[in-house]
């Protein structure tokens, strides 16, 4: 209904909790959407499209180290008592969203243990990313990482095709735009993408999963176990509750 993880799973539960609180919005590639030292005042929560978190550099850089997408939110930090941003977000595809203000995310965090949980193994799995593109950027090469970004990107935003520029790539991996080229003429020589005037179609995503580094699958497997087990300590019995019945089948 929401095409968000999180507020779909909320909604199962707890409809009621997102009446009124919900605000649609659209962006465009390179849209500002968190800016660092400025202060968080809504959480965003992707329905399509790719934001990217980002470590803005002096020389006017910017280095990737996280991905949102409909698997996750943007500001859920704020449930936590952090006031402002700590790093910048930008639009890296077209998409849209779902806002809610800073004030109700944490009224509603109040109100769900299930949304706390999730919310929580949202913000852990922004700091696993950036704790891993920290490693991949030092000790991979730029073909792996590559790899590894355009299969990121591809789950993250739930499949489809990549609105993606050389020069786009080039800044996220913090490389040199011909580098970028070379190896994406490599990997669409090999059949695995097919690349042309800015758009990223992945044609074997096992080929590419082949060519990649670990961090691709590490992050997946992250992902899964920290949402799994949000969901299992939301469901286990708290102190002074009974175990709940086992099924009959």
């Amino acid at each position: 209904m929401f095409e968000n993880r999180l507020l779909n799973t909320l909604n199962q539960s707890s409809p009621d909790l997102l009446r009124h609180r919900l605000k649609p919005i659209d962006f465009v590639h390179g849209d500002v959407l968190a800016e660092a030292g400025n202060p968080i005042q809504q959480a965003i929560f992707p329905r399509s499209g790719l934001i990217s978190v980002v470590v803005d550099l002096r020389e006017g850089e910017r280095i990737e180290v996280a991905m949102v997408g409909l698997h996750g939110a943007l500001g859920g930090a704020a449930m936590f008592g952090p006031t402002h941003h700590t790093a910048t977000a930008f639009a890296q595809l077209p998409g849209r969203a779902w806002a809610m203000r800073a004030d109700d995310l944490i009224e509603v965090a109040a109100a769900s243990a299930e949304f706390r949980q999730m919310i929580f193994a949202q913000e852990q799995y922004l700091f696993a990313q950036a704790q891993q593109t920290a490693a991949c950027n030092a000790k991979h090469t730029i073909m792996h990482r590559l790899c590894s970004w355009l299969l990121r990107a591809h789950d993250t935003c739930g499949g489809g095709e990549l609105l993606l520029t050389q020069e786009n790539l080039a800044q996220m991996l913090g490389v040199q735009r011909a580098s970028v080229s070379m190896f994406a003429s490599q990997l669409q020589e090999k059949g695995l993408i097919q690349y042309r005037r800015g758009r990223v179609h992945i044609a074997d995503a096992d080929g590419l999963a082949a060519h990649a580094c670990e961090c691709h699958a590490a992050l997946r497997r992250q992902r899964d176990r920290l949402f799994a087990e949000a969901i299992e300590a939301d469901t286990a019995p708290r102190k002074g509750e009974a175990s709940p019945l086992p099924a009959v089948v």
